[in-house]
């Protein structure tokens, strides 16, 4: 493979470099979309280095549908991306968590269904870049796991797990759409 666009790797250089995620995530199922856009693949004749990563395409839903936002508390999400497979057969174990407070009825739906829904998650870094989780073909998986707390410490609600084989992280560069309220 040539690498040659591949350049040096620097550091922040005075810019800012904010640990962290917002507090939110956007979600849809696969089986919403028309069209799942991708990321061009590597070629040393693309225009600069990092392109590969860029998702600029936008994602297309069927009529009426959009991203489902889903709050979670500040400073209890965090994004990994850890190395899985074996020499000549190396890709990506991607994994999200999060929490999101209460048991309202709508949330408790939402996570009650979302358990067996395949999807895509985009997951806004602390300087709102989207960081896109699953793929098609390649799902993330959402697994909530709900928590009453106690009276005299902890919180009510779910911790919201996500989990995805990918072959690389992804940026999304595309529009966001989010589904109209009903």
């Amino acid at each position: 493979m040539d690498l040659s666009k591949l350049g040096a790797l620097e550091g922040p250089n005075g810019e800012d470099n904010t640990p962290g995620l917002l507090g939110y995530v956007l979600f849809a199922p696969e089986a919403w979309f028309t069209t799942i856009a991708k990321a061009p693949k590597y070629s040393a004749a693309q225009a600069k280095a990092g392109d590969s990563v860029i998702i600029t395409e936008n994602h297309t839903f069927k009529t009426g549908l959009g991203w489902l936002k889903l709050y979670i508390t500040l400073d209890s999400n965090q994004l990994k991306a850890d190395i899985v497979g074996e020499r000549d057969g190396r890709g990506l174990k991607v994994s999200f968590e999060g929490f999101h407070p209460g048991n309202k009825p709508q949330s408790l739906e939402f996570l009650n269904l979302v358990k067996n829904i395949g999807g895509i998650m985009l997951v806004p870094d602390a300087d709102g870049t989207y960081i896109q989780v699953g793929a098609e073909g390649l799902p993330v998986e959402l697994t909530p796991n709900f928590d009453s707390g106690k009276l005299s410490s902890g919180r009510r609600g779910s911790m919201v797990k996500g989990e995805a084989y990918a072959t690389g992280l992804r940026i999304y560069a595309g529009d966001v759409i989010e589904k109209p309220t009903v």
